[in-house]
Order: C-alpha cells, then sequence, then structure tokens
C-alpha cells in the first residue's frame, strides 16, 4: 500500500473515531440530561419555565410571585387579544432575571418583556439558594444563560462552608434522592423538559385572604443605597436590553409598601430610565387601579385574585397606551386562548367564593371582638376568645390571690394554671394552650402570631411586672393580677387588652385598651 493511501486511511478512521467520539458523547449527554430532567423537582415553578416552550407570545412577564399571583394573562387577552406569559418562579433573585431573559428568547420573540423589579429592592448578598434554584434548577441543562447565571451568583454571594457547589451546576447531585420521580407521570412527561401548554399561561391561584391597612402615599423624592452587587447586576441587564434592541418595562406592583422600599425604588427607577426603558411603580397609584387593602391582598407582599384583577386591568391599559400590542381575538389560530379564558372564569368562579367566604371568616371576627368589647361576664369574655381567630397572650403575677370559686378556679385551669404555680405565662389559641411556663422557669416567652407568622410578640414577668410586648409595642396593663391580651391573627392587630384580678375571692375583669 502506498503511503498516501496508508495516509489516507489513517484520516478516515481517525475521522469515524472522532465522528464514533462526538455521537457516544451526544447520546451521553443526551442521557444525563433526561436522566436529571427526571430527578428534577415537579411543581409550578418549573412548568413556568418548561410550559413556554408550545406558546406564540406576544408580552413576556418575567419575574417571582409578585408576577405570577398578579398579573392575569387570560383577562388581559379577553380584554385587549394579546397574548402573554408569566416565566416566573418562587423568591426569584436578581442573578435570574437576565438568564431568564436569555431562555425566553430562545423559544420566543415577544413584542413586550415586562420585568418585575422587586429582587433588586429585597436584594442581599447572603445566599438565597431555595429561590435561585427555583429559576436555575428548571431551565435546560445545557443553557449556557443558566451556566453564566450560576457563575454571577457565585461572584456575587457569600456561601456557607460546605456549600456544595458542583451542586448548582449538576444539579442531580442535589435532587438524586427523588427516586419517587421514576414512578411518577408527571416526571416522565419531563423527561425532555417540556412541558404541556399552560393552560393559565403560568397564572396560579392564591386561595387566602389577610387584612391590611394601607401604607401611607409614599411620594418620597429621596433614593436608598443599593447595594454595589446589586446596581451592577441591574446595570448588565439594561445592557444587555439595549444591546439586543429590546423593548422591556420594568414594574414594580402594588403591595404594603415602606418608606426605606421606596426609596430604593427610587434609585432602581433613576437607573433604569438614565438606560432609556420605562419604569412604572403601580404603588404611586392605589386610587388609579382602585386596590383595597382590607379585601385584595393574601399577606403584605402579595394581592388574592381580585387585587389581581384590578391590578391587571390598571397594567394592561398602560401597555395598550404606550405600546403597539397586537390583537389576535378574531385569529383561528389563537382559538386556544379562546377555550382557556372560558375555562379561567369557571375557576374564577371557585377560587373567588373561596377568598370571599375567608373575607367573611374574618370579619366575624371583628363581630366576636365587639362582643368581648360589650359583655361584663368573665365567663362569657373567655368562652368568646376560644376561637382560632384569636391568640391569646397571658401573665399571672405571684402575688395573684387564688380564688375561692370553684367555677373561677376551673376557669383559670382551663389556661392550665394552677394554685401551686405562682404566676407563670400562656400563650393560647381557640383554647388549646400553645406554650406554658412551668414553676421555677424563666418567665419569658417569644415567638410568631398571625396567619402568615409574621408578627412578634414578647412576654415576661420580673418583679411582678408584666409586659407582653407585640411588634415592639407594650400591651400590658401591668396589673398586679393576671393580665391579657387578644391578638386577632387575620387583621393582624391587638384587640384587647385587659387584667382580671381576684376581689372579695371573686375574679373580675378589668378592661382598659380596646383597639
Amino acid at each position: 500500500m502506498r503511503m498516501r493511501e496508508k495516509i489516507c486511511l489513517i484520516k478516515r478512521e481517525s475521522v469515524i473515531k472522532l465522528i464514533g467520539f462526538i455521537v457516544f458523547m451526544a447520546i451521553l449527554v443526551k442521557v444525563f440530561s433526561n436522566v436529571t430532567y427526571m430527578f428534577r423537582n415537579v411543581g409550578y415553578n418549573r412548568n413556568h419555565i418548561v410550559e413556554i416552550k408550545g406558546e406564540k407570545l406576544d408580552m413576556v412577564y418575567i419575574g417571582g410571585s409578585a408576577a405570577f399571583v398578579y398579573w392575569q394573562p387570560l383577562k388581559a387577552w379577553n380584554d385587549c387579544g394579546f397574548t402573554s406569559y408569566l416565566y416566573a418562579t418562587d423568591t426569584i433573585q436578581a442573578e435570574n432575571i437576565q438568564a431568564f431573559v436569555e431562555e425566553v428568547r430562545k423559544e420566543q420573540n415577544p413584542d413586550l418583556f415586562v420585568i418585575d423589579v422587586r429582587p433588586f429592592q429585597y436584594y442581599s448578598d447572603e445566599e438565597v439558594e431555595f429561590g435561585f434554584r427555583n429559576g436555575s434548577d428548571g431551565m435546560d441543562l445545557t443553557s449556557s444563560a443558566r451556566y453564566k447565571s450560576i457563575n454571577e451568583y457565585f461572584k456575587n454571594r457569600i456561601f456557607l462552608d460546605n456549600t456544595n457547589y458542583l451542586s448548582y451546576y449538576l444539579d442531580i447531585i442535589k435532587y438524586h434522592t427523588n427516586t419517587g420521580n421514576l414512578g411518577a407521570s408527571e416526571a416522565w412527561k419531563l423527561s425532555n423538559n417540556t412541558g404541556g401548554v399552560s393552560s393559565n399561561k403560568g397564572w396560579e391561584w392564591i386561595d387566602l385572604y389577610m387584612y391590611l391597612e394601607e401604607p401611607e402615599i409614599l411620594n418620597t423624592k429621596l433614593n436608598g443605597a443599593l447595594i454595589p452587587n446589586c446596581k451592577n447586576i441591574l446595570v448588565k441587564l439594561l445592557d444587555y436590553c439595549k444591546q439586543e434592541n429590546l423593548t422591556v418595562l420594568f414594574v414594580v406592583c402594588p403591595y404594603q409598601i415602606s418608606i426605606e422600599d421606596q426609596k430604593k425604588y427610587n434609585t432602581v427607577g433613576d437607573i433604569i430610565q438614565d438606560n432609556g426603558f420605562d419604569y412604572l411603580n403601580t404603588n404611586l397609584y392605589y386610587e388609579e387601579i382602585g386596590i383595597d387593602f382590607s379585601t385584595d391582598f393574601y399577606n403584605k407582599d402579595h394581592v388574592n385574585l381580585f387585587g389581581a384583577e384590578k391590578y391587571t386591568t390598571f397594567l394592561e391599559q398602560y401597555i395598550l397606551d404606550n405600546y403597539a400590542m397586537p390583537d389576535h381575538r378574531d385569529d383561528e389560530a389563537y382559538e386556544s386562548w379562546n377555550e382557556n379564558y372560558k375555562q379561567f372564569l369557571k375557576e374564577k368562579e371557585i377560587h373567588s367564593d373561596i377568598v370571599t367566604n375567608m373575607h367573611i371568616e374574618a370579619e366575624k371576627g371583628l363581630e366576636i371582638a365587639m362582643q368581648m368589647s360589650q359583655t361584663d361576664s368573665l365567663f362569657e369574655w373567655i368562652d368568646l376568645t376560644e376561637d382560632d381567630r384569636f391568640t391569646i397572650l397571658v401573665t399571672a403575677n405571684e402575688n395573684m390571690e387564688w380564688p375561692q370559686s370553684v367555677a373561677d378556679q376551673k376557669l383559670l385551669e382551663k389556661w392550665g394554671f394552677s394554685k401551686a404555680d405562682g404566676g407563670g405565662i400562656r400563650v393560647i389559641t381557640n383554647g388549646d394552650i400553645l406554650y406554658k411556663n412551668e414553676y421555677g422557669e424563666n418567665e419569658l416567652a417569644d415567638g410568631k402570631l398571625g396567619v402568615w407568622l409574621d408578627h412578634f410578640y414578647y412576654i415576661s414577668i420580673e418583679n411582678n411586672t408584666s409586659s407582653i410586648i407585640v411588634d415592639g409595642k407594650e400591651y400590658s396593663l401591668n396589673h398586679k393580677g393576671m393580665n391579657i391580651v387578644v391578638y386577632d391573627n387575620n387583621y393582624g392587630k391587638v384587640i384587647q387588652s385587659v387584667a382580671i384580678d381576684n376581689e372579695n375571692n371573686k375574679l373580675i375583669m378589668i378592661k382598659y385598651r380596646e383597639e
């Protein structure tokens, strides 16, 4: 065989081997990816990412829960005719946002991006694994945007010594124990990291209600400082959007905002507008939106479906006024959106009833509180407190005399007191004792209150001095006997502060503060 032929043969064999190696590696990557997708957590966070792949979208709304419980894509479809989708996951971190934009653009070419900026206001240099992974662990394993966001996250954050960095890149390391997914049809459906078409387009029903006080109109012009890493991430995002010539509206949705939050949003807004993008802080438009804090929220940070409907109405009009959006309502190619809207209306009726009933039940607490204020019967008053709407915070001083009346004794025994106790602390809900200190123990306690456990109490007795503090305010009457504070869990506030004492061998109630 001539030398040239030998060389050609060697080259051909090398090419064949190289092709074989490439094919083998491609198969290996495919199999590894599919296995990874099966072991990942299954739920709405992941669905919001994968289900966009089957859509035809005019607008994509990127954010966290401040997106997917606020914007109603199907309502906007029926009202305006443009298609939209919530590419949003719980507790999204600032580093996730650009990755989300890049990932969306692989599948869609929307006329408008709407980006919630709350992650920049809440930004911390501390690791927030749950929030970041909700986004990154739903994206395609081989996504370059995913890996860039992980690198950025590692660069910006402070991590614990035992952090498994590799598990962020190869998330099967974290989820390999999810062996139950191997028998779950939902996991098998996601084996290619693709899902079906979302019937609600990323919107999530949340059947919860909470009464809130409306915050003051926050028209401050002052600016709050952003953490340097946070500012850098925002500027990089804006640079990317400018380079790619994207149309983007940056928004802040309404919530029980603080003055410090507003100052930071002023800074965020200035940076966004200085870079030539639109910025809309809807917390400056409560009246225009028609938002009612007593009915339209399920916690201080999120609206319920009633608030979402008002927000969507306001924002869709803003979009129509400022952007050229198509109307597909008469296009047969979009008939599925009409069908999805019909189903949305059916679900809306069910969920509206649930939330309305929760509101009604919460208001019953106010009725009971009124009865508490009107009754002079201690026994009736205590019966009224035995409701899961309330938490009872109690201190009993050592020098309180034990009543002689058997009925009075049984009343105190219901709260876990006895003649031998010599005072103590109790935390009670619905007649159940949640906390009881034993005689001789440190007479102090602290904990959380409310439907969302986002309020705080501190109780102490020292030298027969009673203190019952709720959210930093003292409510105890500091009477020589028993001091009681009644807290409404639904409305998140103290409704009464009373004292009970033994007078002429009979328990009496002393009312002082009624909120």
